[in-house]
């Protein structure tokens, strides 16, 4: 049987308070396989422009400061811990194809991401886009776990 360790692992994170939970459990793997993590955010370019303008700049601007309290937490926790952590925010119109697009470049040997709720929809469309991509083992968060 082959050796299964998990040195490089990615973690996208989005807006949400689930980014926490996941950024959490890469760390504790991080901690146990002496890995570093890698923490990703895709800004996807016209993600609210169809709301109506005043909603779209306090809406932009509330998703700007979760995104940065996120990257954060995630900064702070893996310097408490000793953990190596890098971070890339990337734009693109394509979250998952920035994503494998990191992962492969980085020879990611798990990802860990977040999922909202696996009762309306097993998986998001971006985390079965992830796990179909055949970019290694994905570790997927829920919002219960």
């Amino acid at each position: 049987m082959k050796d299964i360790t998990y040195g490089n692992i990615l973690v996208p994170i989005d807006e949400t308070k689930i980014s926490k939970k996941v950024i959490d459990n890469a760390l504790h793997i991080a901690s146990m396989e002496n890995g570093r993590i890698i923490v990703i955010y895709v800004e996807e370019p016209n993600y609210l422009k169809s709301l109506p303008d005043e909603f779209h700049e306090k809406l932009a601007d509330l998703v700007i400061k979760n995104i940065e309290a996120n990257l954060e937490y995630a900064a702070k926790q893996s310097e408490i811990h000793g953990i190596e952590f890098h971070t890339r925010v990337v734009r693109g119109r394509n979250p998952g194809r920035e994503i494998i697009n990191i992962a492969k470049e980085n020879k990611v040997d798990l990802t860990v991401m977040g999922t909202e709720s696996l009762r309306s929809d097993p998986f998001g469309s971006l985390t079965r886009w992830l796990i179909a991509a055949d970019i290694g083992p994905v570790l997927v968060i829920t919002a219960g776990d």
